[in-house]
């Protein structure tokens, strides 16, 4: 990928980069970085108990380079300036990793991943040399688009819960911070500003769009 050119000295800090708007910081991530296939294998095992199910894309390439570059043709894929992570400025569980069989795994998935999302992904993992892992991908129903609805109100605080659960030789508490709010964007827009640094802390939005929560490994949808 080429380099955006900077301003430098004085000038870059009176007037700023002319691509400024173009970067993105390890802050702007919304989405759940999957990091190793065990991650993954969570996350399916979960997805597995659900009636319905979230749409995805996973395939397999034989680089890391290529995985990473599939991601990265996305347009809510980026790299962060300050932690050279990928990070993903939309709701959805991504990420690629190395496989115990061989080769590398890429995947998008998660409720927010629009039909024109999908499409996307699915073009860019077969141009960069991907191959379907399994099934290899769930298209997204497609929906009546509609107007945005402007907010209407804010984020309240509603309860804090805990709960206390064994996990192997440990009793670890579970912490559970939740509020309520009007839409899916001023959740995510709360949530953002909201980052999660210990285990087992989970901060939930209630709304009338689904419940949405971030805790130490990002942001996600119930």
């Amino acid at each position: 990928m080429a380099k955006k050119t900077k301003k430098s000295g004085f000038f870059q800090k009176l007037f700023g980069s002319e691509d400024d708007k173009n970067q993105f910081l390890e802050k702007d991530n919304r989405g759940t970085r999957h990091k190793n296939e065990a991650e993954t294998v969570a996350y399916w095992n979960a997805r597995m108990r659900k009636t319905e199910k979230e749409p995805f894309v996973i395939y397999t390439f034989d680089s890391a380079v290529s995985a990473r570059e599939a991601l990265l043709e996305l347009p809510c894929i980026h790299e962060a300036e300050d932690s050279g992570n990928l990070i993903c400025t939309e709701t959805l569980n991504f990420g690629y990793y190395d496989v115990e069989e061989g080769g590398y795994d890429a995947i998008v998935c998660g409720w927010d991943l629009t039909h024109d999302l999908w499409q996307k992904a699915k073009t860019s993992f077969i141009n960069h040399g991907g191959r379907p892992r399994g099934q290899g991908d769930l298209e997204p129903e497609i929906k009546a688009q509609k107007p945005k609805k402007k907010k209407t109100g804010k984020v309240k605080y509603v309860t804090t819960n805990t709960s206390r659960k064994n996990l192997g030789t440990q009793v670890v508490t579970f912490t559970y911070e939740v509020y309520r709010g009007p839409d899916a964007a001023t959740a995510k827009d709360f949530l953002s500003e909201k980052p999660v640094k210990k285990p087992h802390y989970y901060i939930i939005v209630e709304t009338p769009e689904g419940n949405y929560g971030r805790d130490i490994d990002g942001i996600y949808r119930e």
